[in-house]
């Protein structure tokens, strides 16, 4: 038995002090956002989703303190995180909320900017945050957002596919192409925006890599193992899983040889509505 298909989350309050998801994921999209949101005196900001405090204690300071910003996510242990690091450094202008993103602790029209960081793909029904979202800007105000698009980790998931076709396994594609496709695509997410009656008029694509030496590097890294080995393993049959997963390890050790790594693209975008 391979050891990652061991892994389990905990969520504790030591496990989220030794978390830092900025190097590996969060930072490159919250450099997307801070590269292109604008930046204004007099703003009151709201994080959605906001985590560990990421990277709603960056924009924070960038704006200064007339400026006032809050974050709201319904992690606890994250919360508690990002708490102490606003004590630790000295930040005035910043509050967390423990809340969801389905029912905003905001007055109508209260709301200048809305940012949110990779927030989209963990909503359970994004279009009611949409409307949320809506209800509490003001005449004018912007929601800026940042998400990775369907495509994401196209080589994994073509050698995923490979695996299940090698082993027999086809009935499982469906659910493999649906974990792919719950990302948007620009046009599905202007969609969103659009329906809760927000106008698209900023949108920035890029692509990033991510690389590892081969596939067993990449299974057990601990991030791949928090953030989507648990929707991977729920695809299959708990039996089946040595089996699959020895098979796509193979697959794509293979291809890391045949192409000197494995390096993963990830494409994805900046959006900006207005009210």
């Amino acid at each position: 038995m391979r050891d990652y298909l061991q892994y389990k989350f905990e969520d504790t309050p030591g496990f989220i002090n030794t978390f830092d998801e900025l190097p590996l994921w969060s930072a490159t999209f919250g450099l997307l956002l801070l590269k292109h949101v604008e930046l204004k005196r007099n703003l009151t900001v709201l994080d959605i989703g906001s985590g560990a405090g990421f990277p709603i204690l960056e924009l924070a300071q960038r704006l200064g303190t007339s400026c006032k910003c809050y974050g709201i996510d319904p992690w606890v242990n994250a919360n508690s995180r990002a708490k102490q690091k606003i004590s630790n450094y000295g930040v005035t202008n910043v509050a967390i909320i423990e809340t969801s993103a389905a029912s905003l602790p905001f007055e109508e029209g209260s709301i200048d900017l809305i940012v949110s960081n990779l927030g989209i793909n963990n909503f359970d029904d994004p279009p009611l945050v949409f409307k949320e979202c809506n209800r509490v800007l003001k005449p004018g105000g912007k929601l800026a957002l940042t998400t990775n698009l369907n495509g994401h980790w196209k080589e994994f998931y073509t050698l995923f596919e490979d695996a299940l076709h090698q082993l027999g396994k086809t009935k499982l594609l469906p659910a493999l192409t649906k974990d792919q496709e719950h990302r948007g695509t620009i046009e599905s997410i202007s969609k969103l925006f659009t329906n809760s009656g927000l106008t698209v008029n900023r949108v920035f694509e890029e692509i990033f890599e991510m690389r590892f030496l081969d596939g067993t590097a990449f299974l057990n890294h601990s991030f791949i193992k928090l953030g989507w080995l648990g929707s991977w393993k729920s695809i299959i049959p708990e039996a089946e899983q040595p089996a699959i997963f020895g098979q796509l390890e193979h697959n794509l050790n293979a291809y890391a040889e045949k192409m000197g790594g494995l390096t993963l693209t990830v494409p994805m975008a900046f959006i900006e509505g207005q009210k």
